[in-house]
């Protein structure tokens, strides 16, 4: 049975797609600064969801949902770029206007719906990470064969995914619970225009 390979594979996977510091690893390092562990992980669960889910989609319709995708066009890419900025623009008039403290952060630390169905949203909008997994499940046909592999290459990649959002946001809580108000608000600053640099770098990929 393939499914200690698949597992092994899809745990593999999942640290691939996560690692790489990209817009949205620097959202939740924003996140943990300015909200804590607790406010931060409802945006570290829903990355991990939409990972799996990619994932599952990718296994289950095979070398099918890569083509799919790239025949959208540059749209998905275009809406990422735009929705990146905005956030950005948000949270660069919420650092400036009203810069975060404590009361601040664990006054919306309350609101994780929200704050999943923000990451889900911007998480989703990347196609890349559908493509990504498709290509893996092609490349590992013979790994992957029979549904407990299926299952335990998913699961693997899930695993690892939410472990490192997870990671990523709580030693980023712990930073910001050290951290001075104005050091938080440097750092909301920064983080802010990194994010707004990402999207517009996006767009003019697409576009240009």
């Amino acid at each position: 049975m393939d499914v200690l390979p698949a597992l092994a594979s899809g745990l593999l996977a999942g640290i691939g797609i996560a690692m790489p510091l990209g817009a949205i690893s620097v959202l939740l390092i924003g996140e943990g600064i300015a909200r804590g562990f607790r406010g931060a992980a409802p945006g570290a669960l829903a990355v991990g969801v939409v990972d799996t889910l990619y994932c599952t989609a990718a296994v289950v319709l095979g070398a099918v949902a890569a083509p799919v995708i790239v025949a959208w066009g540059a749209w998905p890419a275009v809406a990422g770029g735009v929705a990146l900025v905005a956030i950005a623009a948000v949270g660069l008039r919420r650092a400036l206007v009203r810069p975060v403290d404590g009361q601040e952060a664990t006054a919306v630390a309350g609101r994780g719906r929200h704050r999943f169905a923000l990451f889900l949203g911007l998480t989703a909008i990347n196609p890349a990470t559908l493509v990504y997994f498709a290509a893996i499940t092609v490349g590992l046909g013979d790994v992957l064969h029979g549904v407990p592999a299926a299952i335990a290459f998913v699961a693997g990649v899930g695993a690892a995914s939410l472990a490192w959002q997870l990671s990523l946001v709580a030693v980023a809580g712990a930073v910001g619970h050290r951290a001075t108000p104005r050091a938080r608000t440097a750092t909301a600053v920064v983080g802010n225009l990194i994010v707004a640099g990402l999207g517009l770098a996006m767009l003019a990929r697409t576009l240009f």
